[in-house]
């Protein structure tokens, strides 16, 4: 593969995964390399990270057919636990919500709510979903990306962790912005539920109020 890549630069050092760009098949990309951990026993290690690599990949091949904005995957190369796909160009959700005006603020956040509904409705579990996980492009297109905790699950209370999670993100790091971006968000999550024909959506929602009053997702003293 080497001989296929212009150029390669590191972009981000993660604990699972570095993140590299450069140019594949005169193609912008972005390599995510899921890098060995000392720690583990050799073969447990390899067989991790093969294993990571492969169900987030056939992730993002699946998701796509959705009508779900996620990066266009190239190449998975299982044996270096590496996945090659295309480099979106844009800023996370995480930097612009404090700048962007409150209209084009929640038409974001209830196409960011469709589309995990989607993920939902046909068993797809982000496991990470944070507005550092969501970008916007400069055409203004909503892309999810990193599904690197990706699960497959159809049961209620996984679909709600994932909102928990979206939920005290917003809560814990754009508190002013909190409300609008979190009932938007709400908002395009049921629309696309009900585009379905389906009602599954208030009892996932529900479970969320469940999950907070168990503590189980919840730091002492912290309030949601």
């Amino acid at each position: 593969m080497k001989s296929n890549i212009v150029q390669e630069k590191l972009i981000h050092k993660g604990a699972e995964a570095n993140l590299f760009c450069g140019v594949w098949f005169g193609k912008n990309v972005i390599f995510k390399h899921r890098i060995p951990k000392v720690y583990r026993i050799e073969e447990l290690d390899r067989n991790i990270r093969f294993a990571r690599t492969l169900n987030e990949g056939k992730a993002l091949i699946k998701v796509k057919k959705y009508g779900i904005n996620v990066p266009t995957v190239y190449e998975i190369d299982r044996n270096k636990a590496l996945i090659v796909m295309k480099n979106i160009k844009g800023e996370k959700l995480r930097d612009i919500i404090g700048t962007t005006n409150k209209i084009k603020l929640k038409e974001y956040l209830k196409k960011v709510g469709q589309f995990v509904a989607l993920l939902h409705i046909n068993g797809h579990i982000h496991g990470d979903i944070t507005t550092s996980n969501i970008l916007l492009t400069p055409q203004e297109e909503i892309f999810l990306i990193d599904f690197g905790l990706h699960e497959y699950s159809d049961k209620i209370e996984d679909k709600a962790v994932d909102l928990h999670l979206f939920k005290r993100v917003l809560l814990s790091s754009h508190g002013q912005n909190y409300k609008v971006c979190y009932n938007s968000f709400l908002e395009g999550y049921r629309i696309e539920y009900e585009n379905n024909n389906l009602t599954d959506y208030k009892e996932i929602i529900k479970n969320i109020d469940v999950i907070e009053s168990r503590g189980r997702y919840v730091k002492p003293g912290e309030r949601l």
